[in-house]
């Protein structure tokens, strides 16, 4: 019988990017409307205290009713200036693109309402010179009090969790789950994120200095994606800390050899004492390393103070290490 071929599919590539100064400039824009950026990062909510008129400027702008600038990063993409640095070359890069920006461009990341807005503001600005003018004078309105910010601190931070996050998909991490985010909309269209990038489409993921809950953007030929500096490392720290202690418990030959010994059964210090030639004080310290790790329980039976594996504790970090070591094999 002979069996027709197929054309085997290529995952989409996974790059990472960043420093970008529009990204970081965005999230600035949006640090107007939140206290939520404004607590999280002390630069954002400086900007903002020592410039009173800046914060008014940036919710006046637009009419619209949305809380972001995202035609400046639709621009940005257009403009090749995602990973621009400085904003003596932003600038022009940006005003330049504004003349052959498409006006047609599906964004199915946003709503139909927003989508509307972001195209409606990329036409005004194509055809106000005025409007324009006000309109990068006031990004640089921005970037001017946190330049020696961006330049010492920002751009190093973001540069460190680029590197991060790069090592981590080597080793064969997924994107997805080396990158946190709490954007509601990047979760509900993961599945097909994920499965349009394993069928080939290109994926992007920005490393920001300044974030909010998750930045996630459909823009022509990618789909990008934004990460927090350092949130690649906290996520993995988040996903495995749970597990250090009763590990390092564990760790020791010895009260592993105690651990298993109490699988098969109860029993009180004297009888782990007397069972590997130790001191009840030696075998009393070892317990309560494995106690205080959640791996070991006391129950006392008449004049005897019984001790057991805690099988719950046991099962979940043996599902949480399976998990774990094995999440390179999950889609």
């Amino acid at each position: 019988m002979q069996i027709a071929g197929t054309d085997a599919i290529t995952p989409g590539p996974v790059e990472v990017v960043g420093p970008s100064l529009m990204l970081d400039l965005s999230w600035c824009i949006h640090g107007a409307y939140s206290s939520y950026l404004r607590e999280a990062h002390p630069i954002l909510d400086t900007l903002y205290g020592q410039n009173d008129d800046l914060r008014s400027r940036v919710q006046n702008f637009w009419s619209d009713g949305m809380n972001c600038f995202a035609e400046a990063e639709v621009l940005a993409h257009h403009a090749e200036a995602l990973e621009a640095t400085d904003f003596s070359i932003l600038r022009p890069r940006l005003e330049a693109a504004l003349a052959t920006v498409p006006l047609d461009l599906t964004l199915e990341s946003e709503t139909p309402a927003d989508r509307s807005k972001i195209l409606n503001r990329l036409v005004q600005l194509q055809r106000s010179d005025e409007l324009r003018r006000k309109y990068f004078d006031l990004l640089e309105a921005l970037w001017l009090p946190i330049a020696t910010w961006w330049e010492t601190v920002g751009v190093s931070t973001v540069e460190s969790s680029v590197s991060d996050v790069r090592r981590s998909l080597e080793r064969g991490a997924k994107w997805h789950q080396i990158v946190a985010n709490e954007c509601e909309t990047l979760v509900q269209h993961l599945p097909e994120i994920i499965d349009r990038n394993e069928n080939g489409h290109r994926l992007v993921l920005a490393g920001c200095a300044l974030f909010g809950k998750g930045l996630y953007l459909e823009l022509p030929g990618c789909t990008l994606v934004g990460f927090g500096a350092h949130g690649a490392v906290q996520a993995a720290r988040g996903r495995t800390e749970h597990v250090v202690r009763p590990l390092r418990a564990l760790a020791d030959p010895t009260r592993l050899a105690i651990f298993e010994y109490l699988t098969t059964g109860r029993a009180a210090v004297t009888e782990i004492a007397q069972a590997f030639a130790l001191s009840q004080p030696t075998v009393s310290a070892h317990v309560k390393r494995l106690r205080d790790a959640g791996l070991v329980t006391a129950e006392r039976r008449g004049n005897r103070m019984e001790l057991s594996v805690d099988s719950s504790a046991a099962e979940t970090l043996a599902n949480d290490l399976s998990g774990l070591l094995t999440r390179q094999l999950d889609g």
